[in-house]
């Protein structure tokens, strides 16, 4: 079939991206160490001691995927991205890590997190830190890079999505076991949907449809995220839409749930139908392979989902290289099978002992 060849083109660009984007040698991690150098070294001389090297990886895989997502976004709306754009974007990933790391990794209370808001958009332009605590002084770091770099009229449209710190701040009540499911996934929903409208915010659309479209597609993506990271989430006692789930089926049917909102989303679009269903191949890849590791979680669980078992198991057992052999030999004619006219319909791995 038409679709199919062009599905393979699609492919062979997008795992080249992939690879590029999980490795850090890649070309994606490349480009970010040579943009944020500079700001990189100084983060690391700030250090005293109190933030271990988990949270500068961290830093710089944000800083990839706010890239990568601009680029994504970018090919929607077919338009290109430019170089001083690019760099906005990488200094944008790496604000909204840290502000993931003030509330995941230190704990922030709200009152100090809503400080460094207030800071972050001074009227008076001033980013200056007087913390003592090196975290925040390397915040203040990348942030000033971000407003030398970012063009006026960007850094408008971002403000106006405020929420997503907000949504962060919210996210400390992941952490809470009184909060409800509806909750969680509001913020899971929003955490991602608006952190995509924050990348979008370089193309300067104002349609509401987009906006609509570009929100439901994070959320998507926000909760393969948590999917996969099912393991790390449970040690770390942060409740994601995973934990209210009673099986392996049911964490599979809420993400199909969500990708279908998204991709009606898309399809409305009055947009080019190549660069509608180029993000719609993409996001199906994605898809499948975040399935295919729910599918070993749930084999290496016995099929079972019991969050306590998961918290006592050997992390190994939840690393899974998508371009190992055996994830190509199960996913890949999944993903070529892909049809942008039928996007209900969906390829279902194994998730319950037969």
């Amino acid at each position: 079939m038409h679709y199919k060849s062009k599905n393979f083109k699609l492919f062979l660009k997008l795992s080249w991206r992939m690879y590029n984007a999980n490795n850090t040698s890649g070309t994606y991690h490349r480009y970010v160490r040579k943009v944020a150098g500079f700001t990189i070294i100084l983060s690391h001389q700030l250090n005293d001691g109190t933030i271990p090297e988990r949270v500068f990886r961290k830093i710089q895989w944000y800083m990839v995927e706010a890239l990568i997502m601009g680029e994504m976004l970018a090919r929607l709306s077919d338009k290109q991205i430019s170089e001083r754009d690019k760099e906005g974007l990488v200094y944008l990933g790496a604000i909204m890590a840290l502000f993931d790391v003030f509330v995941d990794d230190f704990r922030f209370q709200r009152s100090r997190l809503l400080n460094i808001l207030d800071r972050t958009f001074s009227p008076d332009g001033s980013v200056i830190s007087d913390s003592d605590k090196a975290i925040e002084k390397i915040y203040f770091s990348y942030l000033e890079r971000l407003l030398i770099t970012i063009d006026s009229e960007h850094w408008a449209g971002i403000n106006k999505h405020l929420i997503i710190i907000k949504l962060q701040i919210e996210s400390g009540e992941q952490f809470e076991d009184k909060t409800t499911e509806e909750e969680v996934l509001r913020i899971t929903l929003g955490k991602g949907g608006v952190s995509a409208l924050i990348c979008s915010a370089f193309l300067g659309r104002k349609d509401e449809s987009f906006n609509t479209a570009v929100f439901e597609t994070g959320g998507f993506i926000q909760m393969m995220n948590d999917c996969q990271d099912i393991y790390k989430d449970t040690v770390g006692g942060i409740r994601t839409f995973v934990h209210f789930c009673e099986s392996f089926t049911e964490i599979f049917m809420k993400m199909n749930d969500q990708r279908i909102r998204a991709f009606r989303a898309l399809m409305s679009l009055e947009l080019p139908s190549a660069g509608k269903s180029g993000i719609l191949f993409e996001l199906n890849a994605m898809f499948i392979v975040i399935s295919y590791k729910l599918h070993l979680f749930a084999r290496a669980c016995s099929y079972k989902l019991d969050f306590c078992a998961i918290r006592a198991m050997d992390k190994n057992h939840f690393i899974i290289n998508p371009f190992s052999p055996r994830s190509v030999a199960a996913c890949t004619v999944k993903i070529l099978d892909f049809n942008p006219a039928d996007i209900d319909s969906i390829h279902v791995f194994k998730f319950e002992k037969s």
